[in-house]
């Protein structure tokens, strides 16, 4: 027996949005059915009381959260299955499913092979911006929501330390600057030296880039490749293929993406 997340939500007085993103944060591990709806057990509820409490008043962010009460583990499943997969190849896997789709189909709508997807939904690794960027399109969502990146509630105000992170094996890192429904959707970006987007790709909407250290390299295809340092910025349609990359030097960043497609 357990509880589902409607039933949670109402006895601890929280939003279902905010039970997800403590989930997606490593502060909870709900059980699934074999369906994919989460079942909340009464330690997991006890648990969350006392999350809400270290969250609302005493202020502590995730990280002491966690840090605090310790690494949230999920409890075996009846299957029998091994560890907890991942994360964004589980969401993967259920977007497929959710979209009526095979890897074949998903595969010719993306230009990735059918063994590449399949491998990012079992959690392996390799997954580039631009191919999830790709995927994310196929499936009709946002890289902010494919990484479930989303801010526990709109405020004007958002803390750098409270920023949700998006970030890929080669150390290219997305912060979320700003919160609920807005027209722009601005991230702070990290690039490693050598790491980038690793492929064209494209999608609806604009771009502004201001480029804060070092010196990021974007390419429009057709257009040529621009060389962004310090001080420098870029606007150009998302429309248009694009790709970047740093070189020698870490890269950081402000990127604006309107209307909030990526």
């Amino acid at each position: 027996m357990g509880f589902s997340i409607g039933e949670v939500a109402q006895a601890i007085g929280l939003a279902p949005q905010t039970l997800r993103l403590w989930e997606r944060e490593r502060l909870v591990r709900p059980q699934r059915t074999d369906r994919g709806y989460r079942v909340y057990t009464e330690p997991d509820v006890e648990r969350l009381r006392r999350i809400k409490q270290l969250r609302k008043v005493e202020g502590l962010n995730f990280a002491a959260i966690r840090k605090q009460l310790g690494p949230a583990v999920e409890e075996p499943r009846e299957n029998g299955g091994g560890g907890a997969p991942n994360a964004i190849g589980e969401r993967l896997r259920r977007l497929r499913t959710r979209a009526h789709k095979t890897l074949k189909e998903v595969a010719q709508a993306t230009g990735l092979s059918i063994s590449f997807i399949s491998a990012l939904e079992r959690g392996g690794s390799g997954a580039s911006v631009a191919s999830l960027r790709r995927l994310a399109e196929a499936y009709g969502v946002t890289m902010r929501e494919l990484f479930g990146a989303d801010l526990e509630q709109s405020s004007p105000l958002v803390r750098g330390k409270d920023r949700p992170v998006m970030q890929w094996d080669n150390g290219v890192r997305f912060e979320e600057m700003a919160s609920g429904e807005k027209v722009m959707d601005p991230s702070y970006i990290r690039v490693p030296p050598g790491a980038g987007s690793e492929g064209f790709y494209s999608h609806n909407g604009e771009e502004f880039v201001y480029v804060v250290s070092g010196v990021l390299f974007v390419e429009l295809k057709d257009q040529g490749v621009y060389e962004v340092g310090p001080g420098d910025t870029l606007y150009f349609p998302s429309t248009t293929q694009h790709r970047w990359w740093a070189v020698e030097e870490a890269v950081e960043a402000v990127y604006v993406n309107t209307p909030p497609t990526f």
